[in-house]
């Protein structure tokens, strides 16, 4: 079963329509989420242009599938990353994502479900920490590759599904 399906179905009777919810969702410990901080000896600005350049390239994908069940089925998922700044050395990160066809239950957010979400603040002046909203299952991959952005290790673009 696809990791997708997995985290949309643990998700499927109440499913968050913003990104406030979601953190609030995961803070509670609600499904299979997990909140960590991590803090890096990178600056603010350092983080931020490496999430914006990386959050570009890597997440803002679409994923096409087309499958022969008896019938070609066709499918995607299109991921929607959003980085911003919310203040003086603060950032807010999302990532969603629309699948299509879209699954059956709640009514999703326009810009798709909430997988993951970072709140990224600068300590000081050389180090900065980022507290993550996600899942644990499904993504690890994802998660792991930011974790790396953070760092400033070159950790490539994971594969998205």
């Amino acid at each position: 079963m696809s990791p997708i399906i997995v985290f949309t179905a643990l998700l499927a009777i109440w499913v968050p329509q913003n990104r406030t919810e979601f953190i609030e969702a995961v803070a509670a410990g609600k499904g299979a989420t997990a909140m960590q901080t991590v803090t890096v000896d990178r600056t603010f600005e350092q983080v931020y242009m490496t999430l914006e350049a990386k959050s570009a390239e890597c997440l803002d994908v679409v994923v096409e599938r087309t499958a022969n069940v008896g019938y070609v089925e066709v499918s995607s998922s299109d991921y929607n990353p959003k980085l911003e700044r919310v203040g003086k050395g603060t950032a807010a990160f999302s990532l969603q994502v629309v699948h299509r066809p879209r699954g059956v239950g709640a009514t999703p957010p326009a810009d798709g479900l909430f997988l993951m979400a970072a709140d990224i603040k600068a300590v000081d002046e050389n180090r900065t920490e980022v507290v993550l909203y996600h899942p644990t299952i499904g993504f690890k991959k994802v998660v792991t590759s930011f974790k790396g952005w953070l760092e400033g290790t070159e950790t490539g673009c994971p594969k998205m599904r």
